[in-house]
């Protein structure tokens, strides 16, 4: 297995505010691209080997990037080492392209490829018709799921009616798939409005708000929620409850997530050879084994999703 680099210029950052770290300088790149990959080439049958038939082409150094904020998906652990699911797919997809080496930074991740000084971004993003206007994305590597985060002693929520008839208000980012979502619940259910309260505040004092009664539920990512309440010493004081299929099928159609790049020629080699190696992955099994390993249970997309990307 050849060897990948990690850089150690890791920002200083808690985990309430590390999405809007400051972005890095970052050196040149190096070497020469391998040959692009058509799109209409990349099909079952192909092979990372059978597109990286020059040996003599150089190694070039692909510039990852991630918010590095989002345990279990990337985080810095005890020993300083940048990890987490994302993370450890993202090593593996690069181990398998002879032709890169993956170097990763933490900084404000959509920016940094926006503005061409990283290559792909490796946060946790969901696709969205805004994003995809700027970024190419790749298939997708694993799926989420999320749940109503409530108080304790609250009766836990059955469905998005039952959160407007309550009157319960929900704090969202806007422009936000949660935000997206329930604006266009209230455009169809004029007779059960969801009462949403805009911010840009963080996870924590979203979970504040929570706790003090200036809102009454969040919807957001399992996952997340236990790993965060526990860094906010706030185990006990919220819970989250299972959101039923057909609500989260609303809110998070094809809740997959993907790996970002620049929408130009570069950035869409790039996403091509890692689009061959994430759909050997599937059908090998080690999407399904790394996910396993973080979740206990495999959250690997569905093998449909590996026909055609999102654009």
């Amino acid at each position: 297995m050849k060897k990948l680099f990690w850089r150690k210029k890791l920002l200083a950052f808690a985990a309430t505010a590390a999405l809007g770290a400051v972005l890095t300088g970052c050196g040149s790149q190096s070497a020469t691209t391998a040959s692009s990959v058509n799109a209409g080439n990349v099909g079952s049958n192909t092979s990372v080997a059978d597109i990286n038939t020059d040996s003599q082409t150089q190694v070039r150094v692909i510039k990852g990037v991630t918010g590095g904020s989002l345990a279990p998906y990337m985080y810095i652990d005890e020993n300083n080492e940048l990890t987490g699911v994302d993370i450890e797919i993202a090593k593996e997809v690069f181990n398998r392209i002879p032709e890169y080496d993956l170097e990763i930074e933490v900084a404000d991740a959509l920016q940094g490829v926006l503005s061409g000084q990283y290559d792909i971004a490796i946060n946790n993003y969901g696709y969205t018709e805004t994003r995809a206007e700027s970024y190419y994305f790749s298939y997708p590597y694993k799926t989420t799921f999320n749940v109503y985060i409530q108080r304790p002693d609250d009766t836990p929520l059955t469905s998005l009616q039952d959160i407007a008839d309550r009157g319960y208000k929900i704090e969202l980012n806007a422009g936000g798939l949660t935000a997206n979502a329930l604006e266009q619940w209230n455009a169809d259910n004029p007779e059960h409005q969801i009462n949403i309260v805009y911010s840009e505040t963080n996870f924590q004092v979203k979970f504040e708000h929570l706790i003090d009664k200036t809102t009454d539920v969040a919807i957001d990512d399992g996952p997340i929620m236990d790993t965060l309440l526990e860094k906010f010493g706030l185990e006990g004081q919220l819970v989250g409850n299972e959101i039923d299929p057909e609500t989260e099928d609303f809110l998070f159609p094809q809740n997959n997530t993907y790996f970002l790049f620049g929408k130009n020629d570069d950035g869409y080699e790039i996403r091509e050879k890692v689009d061959v190696v994430l759909k050997e992955m599937k059908e090998d099994g080690t999407l399904a084994e790394i996910t396993s390993k973080y979740f206990n249970k495999d959250t690997s997309p569905k093998a449909e999703y590996f026909e055609s990307t999102r654009n």
